[in-house]
């Protein structure tokens, strides 16, 4: 009833021979907020705070070194755009207003 001796466990120490050992993972740096933000109020909400966001992200990104340059970069293209296209509207408004008023007679 003897058995015979258990071998000892493979040794896990380093690696294999003839095989480097790979780097240890490199974590992305975060994404900057304000690209966010300069993204979300450039297309959904307030377009000239797009702008402003996209600005600072564009600051801060150049500081510390963060993701998001492209988003920083695409608000404020799009706070732009969206601005200009709601300042045309805003004057065509005015404009049917005033010609809405004028045509009436009413006095003002």
């Amino acid at each position: 009833m003897d058995q015979p001796p258990t071998p000892p466990p493979p040794s896990a120490a380093g690696p294999t021979p003839g095989h480097p050992s790979y780097p240890p993972y490199a974590y992305a740096p975060p994404m900057n907020v304000y690209a966010i933000l300069s993204l979300v109020f450039g297309v959904m909400v307030f377009p000239p705070l797009g702008i402003y966001f996209g600005g600072k992200a564009k600051q801060q990104i150049a500081q510390t070194g963060e993701r998001g340059i492209e988003l920083a970069t695409a608000g404020v293209v799009v706070g732009w755009i969206f601005t200009v296209m709601y300042g045309f509207f805003f004057l065509l408004w005015c404009g049917v207003v005033g010609t809405m008023i004028v045509g009436t007679g009413i006095s003002v």
